[in-house]
């Protein structure tokens, strides 16, 4: 799946301007290792593919490990051939592809290096594995002295360093990467819960501690940018955007498939616009058809984590969370197993990052999966009478459903859809973005408008609950310090103070601004949070 073309690559300017700021303050001696967490498929390795291909620094020597699924005997290969392959890329030397011809051609300028990577050869020979991974993770160092260069270590799903199956592999790491002043480490992982932990319990470090940045799917605005440099010439329209933004959740991986599929489609066709019925079979040939790019890789993923005693359920478990059935309960009562059976299968699919808990929810945030799971895996399974045939006519009709349901939602108005939003809590506790929030039932909710001023406007919600009023204002436009006194004067207007006042802004608020609401404790839900969830309660995200 790792299909990189670097030239079309966005969405990522503040990224880049980091990595930029700690480059250079590592070459002056200021060392803040990096963490980039997110979800698979977001663009991480991208993002260190890129880092390699635009770096252009004599000074450096960049070390790329791609560790998923990988023995130590890559490993070993991957850091020697990287950084003698670099030493001779800045000394002009031949750079062999035959790791053995590089370490001879390289011998005589780094004595100190080559001695380090005999004693690992000969660990290896011996099969002394530990002994092997010292050396190997403390050879950098050793190179960077002895050459006075400084190395960059970008590890590709860090995490997966405990499968070398080596006894307390962090804590060796960490040593290293505390004491190695001349390498600066970038790490990635799929897996965010799991590296916070590896981070914050084995890799707290004295000195070498990691920057920890999430690395989130597309905003719409960068879906948008990356749709029209994929399409070049074919113009789309925006609504159909925004709808190819919300199926596949902004995955950049997902936006490329249908891209890539759009472009072959319109030159078959010989169509310089894309409409909704090229679109729907782009969507088709990649998501629906056995052999799709998407379908094979949802098929193969199923099958791994299926393999193995008990393992089946893995497959029933995420076709009831397709259907709505997100809470423990219902999971149990729908695939008709005990809590126990169920327990340790769903903590190993929140383990693996396909399905994600929040308060007693469980749910599979990856939209395009979902959507898979739904309406072609479970189709295929549960299916007895359908033809191939009349497969790919359902599919066509329940895809062309969602796209009018999309279009419907996307004309109904900000305080519509956020109305719609509130009528989903049901007495439940849920986290966005580490914070909990106590939702209740509402028994009335009742959109209103209050005056600002000479033709002006609040949109406001009032949301009756068991306890007590919600206020609950709607704002599109950015937030100032004055429009939280005027939401407060209001709010003592009403004739019981309001049970909890909510800020929902689809604009980020300015920190005096934030500062003002958080001290009056009212709730600030941005975009961010509100497509957390909407995407919990399957429903379209909003858009900008």
């Amino acid at each position: 799946m790792n299909v990189v073309d670097l030239e079309k690559f966005h969405g990522r300017k503040s990224i880049f301007e980091l990595i930029k700021k700690r480059i250079s303050d590592f070459k002056e001696g200021y060392r803040q290792n990096i963490a980039f967490l997110g979800e698979r498929y977001v663009g991480k390795s991208i993002i260190l593919q890129k880092l390699i291909a635009d770096l252009d620094d004599d000074e450096l020597v960049p070390v790329y490990l791609d560790l998923e699924n990988k023995d130590l005997n890559y490993f070993y290969h991957r850091v020697v051939g990287s950084l003698l392959c670099g030493f001779s890329r800045i000394r002009n030397l031949p750079c062999h592809d035959d790791i053995s011809l590089l370490i001879q051609s390289t011998r005589e300028h780094l004595p100190k290096t080559s001695n380090g990577i005999k004693k690992i050869q000969s660990h290896i020979h011996h099969h002394r594995t530990l002994e092997a991974y010292r050396e190997i993770i403390a050879l950098p160092q050793v190179f960077a002295t002895e050459t006075n260069l400084m190395c960059i270590l970008l590890m590709d799903e860090f995490h997966t360093l405990e499968e070398l199956g080596l006894p307390e592999i962090f804590k060796e790491f960490g040593k290293k990467v505390m004491t190695q002043t001349r390498c600066l480490y970038i790490v990635t992982s799929s897996l965010p819960a799991a590296a916070k932990k590896i981070l914050s319990e084995r890799l707290s470090l004295l000195f070498g501690n990691f920057e920890v940045v999430q690395i989130e799917p597309f905003d719409f605005s960068s879906s948008q940018e990356f749709i029209h440099f994929y399409l070049k010439d074919i113009s789309v329209d925006e609504s159909l955007t925004k709808f190819l933004f919300d199926f596949t959740g902004g995955q950049p991986l997902y936006l490329r498939f249908i891209c890539q599929e759009l472009v072959n489609l319109s030159a078959i066709h010989r169509q310089n616009k894309v409409f909704a019925p090229l679109a729907s079979q782009a969507i088709e040939n990649i998501l629906f058809n056995s052999w799709g790019v998407l379908s094979r890789h949802f098929e193969l993923m199923l099958e791994r984590i299926s393999a193995g005693k008990g393992n089946f359920l893995m497959a029933s478990i995420l076709m009831a969370l397709s259907q709505r059935k997100q809470k423990a309960k219902e999971l149990t009562q729908a695939i008709g197993i005990k809590q126990a059976t169920l327990t340790p299968k769903i903590n190993r699919l929140v383990e693996k990052g396909i399905v994600v808990k929040n308060g007693s929810f469980f749910y599979v945030k990856d939209k395009m999966l979902r959507y898979w799971i739904k309406y072609v895996f479970q189709k295929r399974r549960i299916s007895i009478d359908l033809t191939p045939e009349r497969q790919t006519m359902q599919f066509r009709e329940e895809l062309q459903q969602a796209m009018d349901r999309f279009d419907t939602i996307l004309k109904k108005d900000f305080s519509s859809r956020i109305a719609e939003l509130f009528c989903c809590f049901e007495e439940e506790t849920l986290y966005v973005n580490n914070r909990r929030y106590k939702l209740p039932i509402f028994q009335e909710i009742i959109p209103k408008k209050i005056r600002k001023g000479a033709g002006e406007y609040f949109d406001i919600i009032q949301a009756t609950a068991s306890d007590g009023d919600w206020f609950i204002v709607l704002k599109t436009d950015a937030v100032c310090e004055n429009d939280i006194n005027m939401i407060l004067a209001e709010a003592k207007r009403w004739k019981q103070k309001p049970q909890r006042c909510v800020l929902v802004s689809m604009s980020d608020l300015d920190e005096n601004t934030r500062v003002k609401a958080l001290q009056e404790k009212m709730w600030i839900w941005n975009e961010n949070e509100l497509n957390t969830l909407l995407n919990l309660y399957d429903k379209p995200y909003l858009v900008r």
